[in-house]
């Protein structure tokens, strides 16, 4: 139960933001985290990092209603052009 609490706690903190790894290399891929059920987030933050387009490498969205509460949506990119 704790970590219900502490998961959902985080989701909320995350809020309506898109969070990417501040160390990724040019060239690698990016993976984005956005708030469940929001993918469209993540998809926003891909163009911003990828202004020349991008391939979709792995998309992961729960379709349990207990997930998406506290899980985030990912999205995995690789830029194209870099």
């Amino acid at each position: 139960m704790q970590r219900i609490v502490l998961a959902a706690a985080m989701a909320a903190l995350v809020g309506g933001c898109a969070t990417v790894n501040p160390d990724t290399p040019p060239g690698a891929s990016y993976s984005i985290n956005c708030p469940a059920a929001q993918l469209e987030i993540c998809f926003a933050k891909a163009k911003e990092l990828c202004p020349r387009g991008y391939t979709v490498m792995e998309v992961r969205r729960s379709n349990d209603p207990i997930m998406m509460a506290v899980a985030p949506d990912r999205l995995v990119v690789k830029c194209q052009g870099q």
